[in-house]
């Protein structure tokens, strides 16, 4: 083989590459852009059905429920932009204190009421909220310690992007006092648990 053969060789296997990935998004393209009739078609359906993102959610508590040293808080979820999202599944959460430190923190997902439906696909929109509730004890086992995390930072389904916002009642005060820093999340629930 001559010295340049080689190099030759390498240089048409790029070009190969260029040509098959090109010749590749155009047949994409083709078959994504305009269907019979001139109407956008695949582009339709996946604007229709686009994960929410946390840039377009705004979180709130809105609820409490309490008895014998456990806690229950419901969140709403608003779209905030135009059209619709979905979520489906279980959001994350990390408790904060006063300055935004990440406190310890144990999530555990569970159908709520307990015993109740699982993940359910939630479709938001300007007059369609999604809910979800966060659970904790307050009364501290032997050796344990319950912080006051003045916010939380939840992730919605399906994202890695957090939204931080005030925890507590639904007027923010009084934080999340989760002993061990143990939190039961529920999944987004296109339907409010309590009034």
């Amino acid at each position: 083989m001559a010295p340049n053969e080689g190099a030759k060789e390498g240089n048409c296997m790029k070009v190969r590459m260029v040509v098959r990935t090109a010749a590749t998004f155009a047949a994409m393209a083709s078959g994504l852009a305009v269907g019979a009739g001139g109407t956008w078609t695949a582009g339709t359906a996946l604007a229709a059905t686009r994960t929410c993102a946390n840039y377009q959610l705004l979180m709130k508590p809105i609820g409490t429920n309490g008895a014998a040293g456990h806690i229950e808080e419901m969140f709403r979820i608003h779209d905030l932009l135009p059209g619709s999202c979905t979520l489906f599944g279980y959001p994350g959460g990390v408790l904060l204190d006063k300055n935004f430190h990440s406190l310890p923190t144990h999530v555990t997902r569970a159908p709520f009421p307990q015993g109740g439906p699982g993940p359910q696909l939630v479709t938001l929109g300007r007059n369609h909220d999604a809910y979800f509730v966060l659970g904790w004890e307050h009364l501290p086992t032997p050796g344990q310690k319950c912080p006051t995390a003045r916010y939380v930072m939840i992730t919605a389904p399906n994202d890695r992007l957090p939204v931080v916002l005030s925890s507590g009642n639904a007027d923010s005060n009084g934080g999340i006092v989760a002993c061990g820093g143990n939190l039961t999340a529920s999944p987004v629930s296109g339907k409010r648990f309590w009034a």
